[in-house]
């Protein structure tokens, strides 16, 4: 008898070890992506400490930012935005969520409400694996979560790698490197932005939004019938919800669907926060990484517009002072310093222009470009000085094509056009001489020192961008940019 029981409890021992190495094992070797998109939703859930859940697509992971509504309102909100996510996905992600968190308030974006596919699996859903891998894999293997790929896959075969990734990822042995074994340390990388993720692009193209007067959808959707199950879970759960359509180039039939979004809204006694048909929240030309997204710009500026909005609306806590949240001022001074060491140094003309305003509202810096320069022909340069606070002066520069100076001293702007005799500009660096002789010869002197000219050198004599950032009366960066049909060869001092 005694044997018999050694060999039971040997044979329960090896069995527990073994499924343990497969759970390592295949957590070792599953592609980390979700796990850095997520993991501080659950380390901050099991603290209690999530007041809003966000869902949607892409829209709302670059659009909406926990950590500004963190810093302007004390509220603390979790991204769980998925790329490609259609309304079916963005409830079962909730549902997935409501087994570790209990929010006040569910923000639901209202994109691809005028999805009618069923099926994740449909070839017409245009969404692909990695990206509800992306979503899901972090969420644990639980009841809810066979539900969830039950009701989200037709196709039975392609459950099973949702449902067990290991299918999925086993043969990722052979890519692993210490990123994969600190899953298992404090120290691994992951989205410390409470699952945003900031775009720091500009498109190219000239945008007109277009208002085509669209009415409502003609018929419900797989969309609109997944958007009454999330009003319908909050409603039963006692949690607050709102319903928004964060802005894009919208086209008729999107228009549509926002409009059917307010419109089920208002069935519920719900909110509807349709950014749309609110003009002036974004610039189109400026603030959009592409016709549906949001760039760094946009996304400060619509999720300052979402703060105000829930302030008045829902009585959120203000966390900022309470103890036991160090880790969301944490998380918001590293995105600080991020944005701080990007401020000058990028290679990208229009991605330093976008963190100039983004970040130099307390910074004095200045922009010259030298006469008969081609960068008077890209639109996308011009206009974004022109939001810098570029005057007439740039008009003139353009239609004259002769040198352009300007100087943004922490919001006071000054500009000038053409050659000219020597000109003084008083800043809070002090004084700067600036002397545009010729296209190519430009000097600018600091506080009386005439021995360096910061303008010109002869190797970088046809250089057509100088952008020159000062601090404490002195020259801290200055950067190069060399036009050839608005491809920009970059260098630095």
């Amino acid at each position: 008898m005694r044997k018999k029981l050694l060999v039971a409890v040997r044979d329960i021992l090896f069995i527990f070890i073994l499924l343990c190495c497969i759970v390592v094992t295949s957590l070792l070797v599953e592609r980390k992506s979700s796990f850095n998109k997520n993991e501080m939703f659950f380390r901050e859930a099991k603290k209690d400490h999530i007041d809003a859940l966000i869902l949607g697509s892409s829209h709302v992971i670059n659009g909406i930012n926990p950590l500004q509504l963190y810093e302007e309102h004390g509220f603390t909100s979790y991204n769980l935005g998925g790329y490609g996510s259609v309304l079916l996905s963005s409830y079962w992600q909730l549902m997935l969520a409501l087994e570790h968190c209990t929010p006040k308030l569910v923000i639901i974006d209202s994109y691809m409400l005028e999805n009618d596919v069923r099926y994740i699996d449909d070839p017409n859903a245009n969404v692909s694996s990695d990206e509800l891998h992306l979503n899901i894999d972090r969420f644990p293997l639980s009841r809810m979560k066979y539900h969830a790929i039950n009701d989200m896959f037709e196709n039975q075969d392609k459950k099973y790698s949702y449902w067990f990734d290991f299918i999925v990822y086993h043969d990722r042995w052979k890519e692993l490197d210490s990123a994969d074994f600190k899953r298992f340390t404090k120290d691994a990388d992951i989205n410390r932005m409470m699952g945003a993720v900031m775009e720091y692009k500009l498109h190219s193209a000239e945008y007109e939004y277009v208002d085509y007067q669209a009415g409502t959808l003609e018929q419900e959707t797989v969309g609109t019938m997944y958007l009454r199950m999330i009003l319908n879970t909050c409603r039963d759960r006692g949690i607050q919800a709102v319903v928004v359509t964060v802005p894009f180039l919208a086209m008729a039939e999107n228009q549509a669907a926002a409009h059917t979004a307010d419109k089920i809204a208002a069935e519920y006694g719900v909110p509807s926060l349709n950014m749309l048909e609110v003009p002036g929240i974004i610039d189109f030309n400026n603030d959009m990484e592409d016709p549906g997204h949001l760039n760094v710009l946009g996304c400060q500026k619509v999720t300052s517009y979402l703060g105000n909005y829930l302030e008045q609306n829902f009585p959120l806590t203000d966390h900022r002072e309470d103890d036991g949240f160090e880790t969301w001022q944490e998380c918001l001074n590293e995105y600080h310093s991020q944005l701080n060491d990007m401020a000058s140094g990028n290679s990208d003309i229009y991605t330093q222009l976008m963190m100039l305003k983004l970040t130099g509202s307390d910074k004095t810096f200045a922009v010259s470009i030298r006469g008969a320069s081609s960068v008077y022909a890209d639109s996308t340069l011009l206009r974004q000085l022109k939001s810098l606070g570029a005057s007439d002066m740039l008009d003139k520069a353009v239609s004259d094509k002769c040198s352009y100076f300007l100087v943004f001293d922490k919001g006071t702007v000054t500009d000038y056009a053409g050659d000219g005799e020597d000109t003084y500009i008083e800043t809070s660096q002090g004084t700067l001489m600036y002397s545009p002789a010729s296209d190519i010869y430009r000097v600018l002197n600091i506080n009386g020192d005439t021995e360096n000219n910061y303008l010109y050198s002869d190797d970088r004599a046809y250089t057509d961008v100088q952008i020159l950032g000062f601090s404490d009366g002195n020259i801290s960066s200055h950067q190069y940019y060399t036009c050839d049909h608005f491809t920009y060869d970059y260098s630095e001092n």
